[in-house]
């Protein structure tokens, strides 16, 4: 995997843009069905400058959509993949900004809970759970919504900007949330570790390719690319022997999502070629062909 070098309107890119000041106060005060309208005419803007970029975007997902098992207008499925970046980003903002006594109540009302079975069962053990996700649907959502089931949830987590980490790492705090800086080092790992120790849910993704730590013989193909596989989600699991759930929420329609769970049981006799890292990147690659506009890393995808 590789990060597009391509150029962004005032160098900030595409998150930074989205998170001007005006911006969030808007997400705050503004109605939600106008700051998405809003916050989708900034992002094609952005992409109306950006145009390296955008062009990067497309021609990863041309080059991935013969694999798709759904087919559909290569021109509709790049349209329908741009909408989804926008509305990540909406999401993004509306965790972060909008009045929190309504995001609370917008989350339980609007998200479906399949396979909860697979958390209480996991915990029951006492070594804590691995959920693993990706950049995906309303990833957003994910640690918020399960906070307000009652599970207790830590989280690695990149922040864009000062001003979102400190917003979410308050809201997260009053909810019993622990957000992890995944740039303050091998800190991250210890604070993991930890975590899972006391029986926590350990929220991580395993498709931010920038903060892998890769085995030297082991790789991967995902979505026709060869890449080192990482073995971060595999140190964890092999630490305390802590169960791993591979876990998505997915948008159904406009304001409906459904959070879906699967475990990722890995057979000791088998544990030499199939890893909890490998199995995750399996069941992504399976949701993104069939959704690729829920997917938002195709810049980094070559």
């Amino acid at each position: 995997m590789k990060r597009a070098q391509g150029r962004s309107v005032g160098r900030v890119g595409l998150s930074r843009f989205l998170q001007w000041r005006f911006n969030t106060i808007a997400m705050r005060w503004l109605p939600r069905t106008l700051v998405r309208a809003y916050l989708g005419l900034l992002g094609r803007i952005y992409f109306f400058f950006s145009r390296e970029e955008k062009e990067q975007i497309k021609r990863n997902l041309s080059a991935a959509i013969r694999r798709f098992p759904k087919k559909q207008p290569v021109d509709l499925t790049i349209r329908r993949t741009f909408r989804g970046i926008y509305t990540h980003y909406y999401e993004k903002l509306l965790i972060a900004f909008a009045h929190f006594g309504k995001v609370c109540r917008f989350l339980l009302e609007h998200v479906e809970f399949e396979g909860q079975h697979l958390i209480d069962e996991s915990l029951s053990r006492g070594k804590g759970v691995i959920l693993v996700t990706g950049h995906f649907g309303a990833v957003e959502f994910l640690p918020l919504f399960l906070a307000l089931k009652g599970y207790p949830i830590t989280m690695v987590v990149r922040f864009k900007t000062p001003r979102l980490k400190e917003a979410l790492v308050r809201r997260g705090s009053s909810v019993g949330i622990t957000l992890l800086d995944a740039n303050a080092g091998e800190q991250v790992i210890f604070n993991a570790l930890r975590a899972l120790k006391s029986n926590q849910i350990l929220i991580t993704e395993c498709d931010e390719f920038e903060a892998w730590r890769p085995y030297r013989d082991r790789s991967i193909q995902f979505l026709g690319c060869c890449s080192p596989l990482d073995r971060t989600i595999d140190l964890f699991h092999r630490r305390y022997h802590s169960p791993v759930i591979f876990g998505l929420i997915c948008r159904l329609k406009r304001n409906s999502y459904k959070l879906r769970l699967h475990s990722l049981v890995v057979n000791a006799q088998h544990a030499q070629s199939t890893t909890a890292s490998l199995k995750a990147l399996r069941v992504l690659e399976e949701y993104i062909y069939m959704a690729p506009h829920q997917w938002y890393q195709w810049k980094q995808v070559r």
